[in-house]
Parts: structure tokens; sequence; C-alpha cells
């Protein structure tokens, strides 16, 4: 009985890519950073975050994507890596804050709403 294959952070250069869905598109071509380059037989080559990766052994590398959901997710070059907390400062459109005063004030409307439905005044 063989061992399995060890587990590695970062795709291999050349090693296949499978999708979650078990099919076989193509291979590793190229690493930068954060992402990788696929190598697609046939098709053009494009670059997948390292984030979808599932699992990456010395042999494969299985990606968190069905193949239907490729397209959505290639790109034509490396993106620009952000550290996580950087990430998440960026993304927050509004503050906690702000959106807690928010949330009391649609609440607060949506209740007079109901109110003036309840008595019949709309």
């Amino acid at each position: 009985m063989s061992s399995p294959l060890p587990k590695v952070r970062e795709p291999i250069m050349d090693t296949p890519v499978f999708t979650l869905d078990g099919e076989q598109f193509g291979y590793v071509k190229e690493i930068h950073g954060g992402y990788f380059k696929i190598d697609v037989p046939m098709a053009r080559d494009y670059w997948l975050s390292t984030s979808y990766i599932a699992d990456s052994t010395l042999d494969r590398v299985t990606l968190t994507l069905r193949k239907d959901e490729l397209e959505e997710h290639r790109l034509s070059k490396p993106g620009v890596e952000v550290e996580a907390s950087e990430r998440l400062a960026h993304d927050a459109v509004i503050s906690d804050a702000e959106a807690l005063t928010q949330r009391e004030r649609m609440e607060r409307e949506l209740e007079a709403q109901n109110e003036r439905l309840r008595a019949g005044n709309i």
C-alpha cells in the first residue's frame, strides 16, 4: 500500500489541474504571488487565484470550482496582492456604527409603514 502524496502550499509547475467535479483541463504553467497561470490545451491560458485551490499535492491540483464556474473567475493577468486586514478595511463601505444607525432607522420606517397599513391609511 503506497502512502498518499504530501500536500503542498503552492501549486507546482506542470502539475495537472482538476475542477471540483473531477475534470482535468490544464496544467500549472506559471506562479506569481497568490496566483497561478493555467496552460489550457487548445484554448487561451489564464490566471486563477490560489484561493481557489481545494487541494494541492505533488501530482495534482484540485480546485474549489466546478468546470461551469471557471469562466467567471479567470484572469488575464495576476491580481494585486492585498493583505487580509487591508482588504477588510477597503471592502467596508460604512462603519459598524453607521450600519447600526441605518438599520435602526430602516426598522423604525418599516414599523411606521406597518402601522399605517394596519390603520388603513395607505
